[in-house]
């Protein structure tokens, strides 16, 4: 049965969203205060997670596929829509899309961006449903769609419920010798009621935020903009948030940076919570990704769910909130859809081992797999790699990565021993054997009585940890890991000064 959601809150579902969003226990009507989703762009990319290792042959683990073909499932779709007067309208820009992508044909079987759009829209439908009267909802999107949804968006929620097209402006890398470089995506921002944008008529929640930025130079005055120095002669600005957002992506070098391909920046999202939530408030993600959303609701004190359909994703996420706010503990955070117990787990490992793996990596922060998931043949003995930073002082900390080999099943002696071959083919400076508990013993026996040592401790380079250790958010024996940093979470703002510092 589902949870009811009266004051839910830090839970984690491994589903299609659309399940989640049409189940009334789990998501009553008018019990969300903020949706924002960052769903699949119609990119036509694969998005894959990245691995640090030598092995050219090796492939590696997919994220999410953006690609969308028509089939029989969205025959079925689109019949539903048509059914209605209201619904028929989306149908119609469904059939829209299908004809401009597919000139001439009477029926698009493949036309991807059609079938993208249908799929967008019976997922959109029922956010408006969960949404509360004074909420709202950011679709997040680039220019290659946002037109399109946007006539979506305007059907479902009303045209008198949009209030901007916000575009999120960034600086990376890469040009085009045939185009401007394409640096901006769009987020799409509706809310629940049709209220006048006026103060004194506005039934939806808006707190007008404040942009920050610095300078050595005295800046110029502007209306609506305040100017004050601090202690160290820097001038800093905060002016009245507009509609054009210049916001850093997640830089190679950033704290927050967890390897996952369209991670977006805690700014940006604490943007939004802070702008349309009030504390207290529910706030749903229903494609959660590496759970960027959750973490600044978390920060911010609102309440929480996420919904996302990978298991790595799910387990990546609770990782992250967990080792960011230390006060919470495994039963704190609630996971459905994926292993709580072990009894959850040896049933996942029977049914599905690769899918066991990619939880097993989600769950303790590994960054990548050398193969593509429900794919067989060989990985190197590599489904995972944990990046850490040993200390060593007066030095620059520097990554260097363990590799984890998880076991659903039997270990045995060899295992373990080609587990340090593995190892040292790969220049890794450790490896972890994931397994139940019950094989623990063999690890231990097995495993080579090689050390590395940092100066605040010495760790074992081949060393075991069990699904138990876990299922109850114990870290594994390493120095400081991924995106962790013990005694202190990550924000937006410790991001900016550490930027300005």
């Amino acid at each position: 049965m589902a949870e009811s959601v009266t004051n839910a809150n830090r839970i984690l579902y491994h589903d299609d969203c659309l399940n989640v969003l049409n189940d009334e226990l789990a998501l009553p009507t008018g019990s969300v205060d903020l949706i924002y989703l960052d769903p699949p762009f119609h990119s036509k990319n694969h998005y894959n997670l990245p691995f640090k290792g030598k092995d050219k042959d090796a492939r590696p683990v997919e994220a999410f596929n953006d690609t969308w073909t028509w089939g029989s499932k969205e025959d079925g779709l689109i019949r539903e829509l048509s059914a209605g007067p209201r619904m028929r309208q989306l149908a119609d820009i469904v059939k829209l899309a299908q004809a401009i992508e597919t000139p001439g044909r009477r029926k698009a079987q493949k036309s991807s961006l059609a079938a993208y759009l249908l799929n967008m829209a019976v997922r959109l439908l029922p956010m408006r449903r969960v949404l509360a009267a004074t909420g709202s909802i950011y679709l997040h999107c680039d220019p290659t769609a946002s037109h399109y949804l946007k006539l979506v968006m305007d059907i479902i929620f009303g045209p008198q419920s949009y209030r901007n097209e916000i575009i999120w402006s960034y600086r990376t890398g890469g040009v085009s010798k045939h185009w401007f470089a394409k640096k901006h995506d769009v987020l799409l921002f509706y809310t629940r009621s049709a209220g006048k944008n006026k103060p004194h008529k506005r039934v939806y929640t808006f707190n007008q935020s404040k942009e920050r930025s610095y300078s050595t130079n005295s800046p110029p005055g502007f209306k609506e903009i305040e100017t004050y120095q601090d202690e160290y002669g820097r001038w800093y600005t905060m002016a009245s948030t507009r509609d054009v957002w210049e916001i850093n992506a997640v830089g190679r070098t950033s704290g927050e940076r967890l390897g996952y391909p369209t991670q977006k920046p805690l700014a940006l999202l604490e943007r939004i919570i802070s702008a349309s939530s009030n504390p207290g408030d529910l706030v749903l993600d229903p494609f959660c990704g590496c759970g960027t959303a959750v973490h600044a609701a978390e920060n911010l004190e609102r309440r929480w769910l996420g919904v996302d359909i990978s298991a790595f994703s799910v387990g990546l996420m609770r990782e992250r909130i967990l080792r960011n706010f230390e006060q919470l503990t495994t039963d704190d955070v609630l996971a459905k859809g994926v292993p709580v117990t072990i009894a959850d787990a040896e049933a996942l490992a029977r049914r599905d081992k690769f899918e066991f793996e990619k939880w097993v990596c989600g769950a303790i922060g590994a960054e990548g797999m050398f193969h593509e998931p429900g794919t067989r043949g060989a990985d190197g003995g590599v489904d995972g790699v944990v990046k850490f930073y040993p200390f060593r002082l007066g030095q620059e900390a520097k990554p260097e990565y363990a590799i984890v080999q998880v076991k659903g099943g039997n270990v045995t002696p060899d295992a373990v021993r080609a587990l340090k071959a593995t190892v040292d083919k790969f220049g890794a400076t450790a490896g972890v054997m994931v397994c139940f508990s019950r094989y623990m013993g063999t690890v231990a026996n097995q495993r080579s009585r090689d050390t590395f040592s940092d100066d605040s401790n010495t760790y074992p380079v081949i060393q075991g940890y069990s699904i138990e250790n876990l299922l109850t958010g114990q870290p594994l024996d390493l120095p400081l890991y991924g995106y962790r940093r013990r005694g202190g979470r990550i924000t937006a703002q410790s991001e900016l000064t550490a930027a300005v510092n």
